[in-house]
Order: structure tokens, then sequence, then C-alpha cells
């Protein structure tokens, strides 16, 4: 979801900014859910039609890395079904 109809970068400039990169795909940014993300590392995913490839690894964000912002609770990231395990993509 782009940063403009988003709940999260309304707290500080920095992070809307971080959010809406055009030229590449951004660190930080929000899933369908409605989770806020930053891309922590990347791994090898096992694609059985391509063969191996590799993926970011993006874990939710609690604070705005930029102002210290709370931006979701784990209870919330909980709620929306993303707080089992880090996501993929």
């Amino acid at each position: 979801m782009a940063a403009d109809g988003s709940k999260f970068g309304s707290c500080c400039e920095s992070l809307k900014e971080a959010m809406a990169g055009e030229d590449f795909e951004p660190l930080i940014s929000e899933s369908e859910e409605g989770i806020l993300y930053m891309s922590v590392g990347i791994a090898e995913m096992d694609d059985k039609e391509h063969g191996a490839e590799q993926g970011m690894i993006d874990h939710p964000m609690f604070f705005c890395p930029f102002c210290g912002t709370r931006v979701q609770t784990p209870e919330e990231v909980d709620a929306k079904g993303g707080g089992e395990e880090p996501q993929t993509h």
C-alpha cells in the first residue's frame, strides 16, 4: 500500500519518504493486512517453478526508526495475522 493511503508515515516526514521510494522497493512498507514491516535480511527461497531465488525477510515495526513514535503494538500485529513468524517476499 502506498504511503498516501496509509495510517503510517504521519508521525514524521522521514518515515513517509522512506515508504514512498519509487526508484526501488522500499525497505519499510505496509502489507495488504495493514501491518508495517521493515526488511531485515535476504534469504534463499526455493521456488518450484523457477529454482532458488532471493527474497526479503520482513519483520513488523513497532516504533518509527526516525522519531521513535509507536506505530503499532504487538497485539495489533497479532490480530492482523502478522505476528506468527517473519514474512518473506
